[in-house]
């Protein structure tokens, strides 16, 4: 259960007993034959402002870090298929291998194209030195030169590219070709999944996102694997429009691939510490106005109001701010009592 249904539940439940708190109050005093004039003794407590430290809670989901189409290049027909769907390939492994075709031979006419542009070129060099070569047939062998040196670049590329190869460590998601088959250029051998590191994907309210900041260390909790490390690495500036709330992404390392993408989640953060009073939650009650408050006992033994703001809720009870460091709550007939009323005091004896 969220801390919000928590506290929406005991505020629920304080609700109930303002409302019935009155009629309560009238029938003990008749049952026990108090006369209306009699001092009400109340238990009390002290309680002291603790440092603490809320935490911000967002639903998320584990996300692919990158996810990638691997597309040939040239077209060819498989020749052979290394790696299997589901397998794990490493940076520079061969994915989907071409048949070579007639592009070795290509490559080797080119190789010997360049050899004979680079001839001649020296050639016309050595003639306009001696004075039987124009500039026109310099420029014409410079232009062949080139002309060759891009042949042979663009023939080792297409050689190369016969293997289509893994540009990082990745799962292999998807290989919807087989030996065999026909691949034309710009269709897809393969989609990669890298999974470390991990990115979680999560979403802040506005007034959530106002709290973090990036590079904020946070912890991600999932329901079947254990809490991870996390860092912020993106704060969106803007709000989805359907939702309005703000992306946040957060990695973890996730070097042993246990956990996959899709997995929910909590992404859990720190904020900075502040003074609070750790009180238990059956103390909390409504004014009046409806709004939150606890009632307490001044150096005159008069009943006093103070509202209170929920900062945060642990088992032991509720995070609350707006009271002074140092004071005495009502713990036992709070709701028999009413503010500026004189009372008796002793104090909670331990259970």
């Amino acid at each position: 259960m969220s801390a919000n249904v928590k506290i929406a539940l005991i505020i629920a439940f304080a609700t109930i007993v303002w409302l019935g708190s009155g009629l309560v109050s009238k029938g003990s005093q008749a049952e026990v034959g108090l006369p209306a004039s009699s001092v009400t003794k109340v238990s009390v407590e002290q309680f002291t402002a603790q440092k603490f430290i809320p935490q911000l809670r967002l639903n998320s989901h584990t996300a692919a870090n990158r996810v990638v189409e691997l597309k040939a290049q040239v077209a060819g027909t498989v020749q052979a298929v290394p790696a299997e769907r589901g397998s794990l390939v490493q940076k520079g492994q061969t994915v989907c291998e071409l048949s070579e075709q007639d592009r070795p031979q290509y490559l080797e006419q080119a190789k010997a194209k360049l050899q004979q542009a680079e001839i001649a070129y020296k050639g016309a060099l050595q003639l306009k030195t001696a004075g039987y070569q124009s500039a026109l047939a310099i420029a014409q062998a410079k232009s062949n030169l080139e002309t060759a040196k891009f042949d042979l670049t663009r023939s080792q590329l297409d050689v190369d590219r016969l293997n289509i190869k893994a540009p990082f460590t990745a799962i292999v998601e998807k290989r919807p070709v087989e030996e065999g088959d026909y691949l034309s250029q710009g269709q897809i051998c393969a989609t990669l999944v890298e999974l470390n590191p991990l990115n979680i994907i999560a979403q802040a309210s506005a007034s959530d996102v106002a709290k973090i900041q990036l590079g904020d260390q946070a912890i991600a909790t999932f329901d079947d694997y254990p809490a991870e490390q996390a860092n912020l690495t993106y704060i969106s500036a803007q709000a989805n429009e359907a939702t309005r709330g703000y992306l946040v992404e957060a990695v973890i390392n996730n070097k042993d691939l246990k956990i996959r993408a899709g997995i929910s989640g909590q992404l859990q953060l720190d904020l900075p510490a502040l003074n609070a009073h750790l009180i238990p939650a059956s103390l909390i009650l409504l004014d009046a106005q409806g709004d939150i408050m606890v009632r307490v006992v001044d150096a005159a033994n008069r009943v006093q109001q103070i509202k209170v703001n929920l900062v945060g809720e642990s088992d032991r009870g509720l995070w609350v701010q707006g009271l002074p460091s140092q004071v005495s709550l009502i713990t036992v007939g709070q709701n028999y009592v009413t503010k500026g009323e004189v009372i008796d005091t002793f104090p909670e004896q331990a259970p």
